[in-house]
C-alpha cells in the first residue's frame, strides 16, 4: 500500500489530521495555519473547485504548503456524489453493479483517477463498501454497488485496481457499513442492531475482502451494539482496534468519517472525538470546521500526547 506511506521524521499532532479550507484560494492566514500546525492533509469540497485553472493553482498551492508527502483528497465517487464536477463523469456505484462487469468498473476507477491525478489530487474517497440492504436508507443509495456483499466486493476491487494502477490512492467506506440505516449521520447518530454472524455476511464482508489490498479505509459514525454497545465505530477500540486491525490485521490508514458530523459533534465535540479515535485505532481525524474547531482538535492531541494517554506510534501509519 505505497501510496500514502511516508518516510519517519519529526512527530507533530498535525500530521493526524485532514483539515479542510474555506474559498477557492489558498489564503495567506490558511496556508499559515497549515504550516505552523504540520498538516500534511487536506480534503477539497466543491466550495473549494472553481474553473479547472483555478483547482489546479489551488493544488499547486498546497503542495507547496502541506510538503513533499502532501494527501490531497475529494469525494469523486461518480453517480450525484462528485465535487469536480468539470471533469468527466463517471456513473453511479449502483449503475456498475446493475452491469456487473468487473472489467467496465476497473476502467471507471482508472478514468475517475486519471481526471483527479491531472489536477493533482492523489487520495479518492472511494469506493463505497456499504451494502445497499435498505431500501429506506437515506444517505447511501446508488452510492452502493448493490444489495449483493459478494457483487460489492468483486466491483469495488476492481473499480479500485483501476484507480491504483493510476496512482491514486482509494479509501474505502463507511466501515464497518452503512448500507442498513435509516437515519443520516450527518444529522443524527445511526444504530445497526445485528449478531456478529449476521454481520460478516454481509456489512462486514466487503471490508474483509479488501483488507488486504485497501491503501486507507474510512469509519462510520455507528453505534453497533452487538459489536461496541456503548461507542459509534469510529470511536471503538473493539470495531477499529479488535475487528479491523486485530482478527484481520489491517495495516492500512484508518481515516474517520467528518467530525463535524452530528453524529459525533453533538455528542463528544472536535477535542474528545479525535482523542478517542486515534485510541480506539485510526491514524487520521477529519477535521472540518473553522480553524478555532480544526486548533481545538490540534490541540487536543497534543494534550493526550503529552500527558500519555496517546503514544506516537498510534498515529504511526500517518506520520
Amino acid at each position: 500500500m505505497p501510496l500514502l506511506r511516508m518516510p519517519d521524521s519529526a512527530f507533530h499532532p498535525g500530521h493526524l489530521v485532514m483539515v479542510d479550507i474555506p474559498g477557492r484560494t489558498l489564503e495567506s492566514d490558511t496556508a499559515a495555519f497549515l504550516r505552523r500546525n504540520h498538516i500534511r492533509a487536506v480534503c477539497l469540497f466543491r466550495r473549494n473547485l472553481g474553473t479547472e485553472t483555478e483547482v489546479r493553482r489551488l493544488v499547486a498551492d498546497l503542495h507547496d504548503v502541506l510538503g513533499p508527502h502532501a494527501l490531497i483528497g475529494i469525494d469523486q465517487e461518480g453517480g450525484s456524489v462528485v465535487r469536480a464536477t468539470f471533469l468527466p463523469q463517471a456513473p453511479a456505484a449502483m449503475a456498475l453493479g446493475a452491469i456487473d462487469d468487473e472489467a467496465l468498473a476497473e476502467a471507471v476507477g482508472a478514468a475517475v483517477a486519471r481526471g483527479l491525478r491531472s489536477l493533482g489530487i492523489n487520495w479518492n474517497f472511494a469506493p463505497v463498501l456499504d451494502v445497499n440492504n435498505n431500501p429506506a436508507n437515506p444517505v447511501i443509495g446508488e452510492r452502493s454497488f448493490g444489495a449483493d456483499p459478494a457483487r460489492v466486493s468483486r466491483l469495488a476491487a476492481a473499480w479500485m485496481r483501476g484507480s491504483l494502477r493510476e496512482g491514486v490512492a482509494c479509501c474505502v467506506k463507511h466501515f464497518p457499513g452503512h448500507g442498513d440505516t435509516h437515519v443520516d449521520s450527518h444529522l443524527a447518530l445511526p444504530t445497526v442492531d445485528k449478531p456478529r454472524a449476521e454481520l460478516d455476511r454481509t456489512e462486514l464482508l466487503p471490508f474483509k475482502a479488501l483488507a488486504a489490498s485497501a491503501p486507507a479505509v474510512m469509519t462510520a459514525h455507528i453505534v453497533y451494539p452487538q459489536l461496541d454497545p456503548d461507542h459509534p465505530a469510529t470511536l471503538s477500540k473493539a470495531i477499529l482496534g479488535g475487528i479491523l486491525r486485530g482478527e484481520w490485521g489491517y495495516d492500512g490508514v484508518v481515516i474517520t468519517d467528518a467530525l463535524m458530523m452530528k453524529a459525533i459533534a453533538e455528542r463528544y465535540g472536535y477535542a474528545r472525538a479525535s482523542v478517542m479515535a486515534i485510541d480506539a485505532g485510526a491514524d487520521m481525524v477529519l477535521a472540518q470546521g473553522g480553524m478555532a474547531e480544526q486548533q481545538a482538535a490540534i490541540d487536543a492531541l497534543q494534550s493526550a500526547f503529552d500527558d500519555g494517554r496517546l503514544t506516537p506510534a498510534q498515529g504511526g501509519r500517518a506520520m
